[in-house]
């Protein structure tokens, strides 16, 4: 059933001409997804409305202009339902012209009984001989869509808000002009700035010229670039340096002005300092860990009193010959020793390096007033050091350890030295 869009002329009281410009506009209102209607204030009733206002009721054509004031009643929040009276006192009130707009919640049988949110405009549609406003025309725009995205807007601008103003991270946001559009407070407190007194200022207006100019130019490299930049930075403060891991980014979106860079920076001061921390810490446990290989590669033995041992396995290379004779040097002068034997029976290979790191060591500890005794020389080892042309002397030689040993027990009794010489291999 069409209902007329003027209710107070029918298609049946109208003439062919107007019958058909009536249906047609009723066909182009049943077209829009919004809600139009008539209402009579005097009733009030309802007088003429299109498609959308009888999917969203649910109703008929029929019952709509029979009950429709009472069905529009029933799908209307009862908490907007009490402002409408003061609204249609508005429009009673009004010119023609005159526009009253709002919002209201209501149900939607078209949506499954789900609570919709309308926006509403209505305005003087005819007037009674008196001049009174008889009837309004009533416009209503599902907008549920709208106002949940403003809504989340506005949770969205609050919970920044709130992270600007309560978050420990440093957040700030610069127009092409290098003036700032955003600064959290923590970025405030970081400058000496009261809460928004730093928007519109540059960082020339608080930094050196020269740190200004640094900032600026990274700020215009990331513009240039349009990807984010990444760095870590010294802040000085009077309590100290500040070091701040920071990153910029091109700054777009809606309302945002064309060549904005926004950067967050995060205060990493305590974790470099942890940093710094650890790796003293690995550094001083690299050096015990070497004092212990040194220990055990250049093992130093005091076997009696004024009698110090040294035996060495594997291959040498100038460091450990280095280690070598400092730590046999040590070990003479703390213990006092009057010989300090050299066991080179582990010793795969002797070369000229090895060869006069064995010459130093006795002459070094001579200086000390000690001798040193030589022991476990190989016959491959003894024709080697022949074919090398060393001079042994000032070194005791002997076969094996246990010579070496047995010569330096009468030697530390008598309280004395004897001449270097080798002893016979036992």
């Amino acid at each position: 059933m069409e209902v007329p869009v003027l209710p107070a002329m029918k298609e049946t009281e109208a003439s062919p001409a107007q019958g058909a410009t009536i249906s047609r506009a009723q066909r182009m209102l049943d077209a829009l997804p919004a809600i139009v209607c008539v209402l009579d204030l005097t009733g009030p009733r309802l007088t003429g409305h299109n498609a959308a206002l009888v999917r969203a009721l649910g109703c008929t054509g029929e019952e709509l202009l029979s009950r429709g004031v009472e069905a529009l009643s029933a799908a209307i929040h009862p908490d907007d339902l009490a402002g409408l009276a003061a609204r249609a006192a508005e429009l009673a009130a009004a010119r023609d012209g005159g526009v009253v707009e709002g919002e209201l919640r209501a149900r939607s049988v078209e949506r499954g009984q789900e609570e919709r949110i309308f926006a509403v405009r209505a305005q003087v549609f005819t007037r009674g001989d008196d001049g009174a406003v008889r009837e309004v025309v009533v416009f209503a725009e599902d907008a549920t869509a709208r106002r949940r995205r403003e809504q989340g807007r506005d949770r969205r601008g609050a919970l920044l808000a709130a992270l600007c103003d309560r978050g420990p991270v440093l957040m700030y946001a610069k127009d092409r002009d290098g003036a700032y559009l955003l600064a959290s407070r923590a970025f405030e407190e970081l400058v000496g700035a009261t809460p928004g007194a730093i928007i519109g200022k540059t960082d020339s207006d608080f930094c050196p010229w020269e740190v200004a100019s640094i900032y600026n130019d990274v700020d215009n490299l990331v513009r240039k670039n349009g990807a984010p930049f990444e760095a870590e930075e010294i802040v000085p403060q009077a309590q100290g340096d500040r070091t701040l891991y920071t990153i910029k980014f091109p700054f777009r979106g809606e309302g945002i002005p064309e060549g904005a860079v926004a950067g967050i920076s995060v205060d990493i001061t305590r974790v470099k300092a942890a940093e710094r921390e650890r790796e003293t810490a690995r550094d001083e446990l690299i050096a015990a860990q070497q004092d212990t290989i040194r220990e055990l590669v250049t093992p130093l033995l005091p076997i009696a009193e004024g009698v110090l041992v040294m035996p060495l396995i594997g291959f040498f290379d100038s460091a450990r010959a280095s280690r070598i004779i400092e730590t046999l040097l040590e070990g003479v002068q703390r213990h006092s020793a009057r010989i300090a034997i050299i066991d080179i029976t582990g010793v795969k290979a002797v070369d000229t390096q090895v060869a006069e790191m064995l010459v130093q060591s006795a002459r070094a500890v001579g200086l000390l007033g000690a001798q040193v005794v030589l022991t476990g020389i190989q016959p491959a080892i003894a024709q080697t050091l022949i074919e090398l042309d060393v001079d042994l002397r000032g070194l005791i030689t002997a076969g094996t350890l246990r010579s070496g040993i047995a010569y330096a027990y009468p030697v530390v009794q008598a309280g004395g030295g004897q001449e270097p010489r080798s002893l016979r291999r036992e």
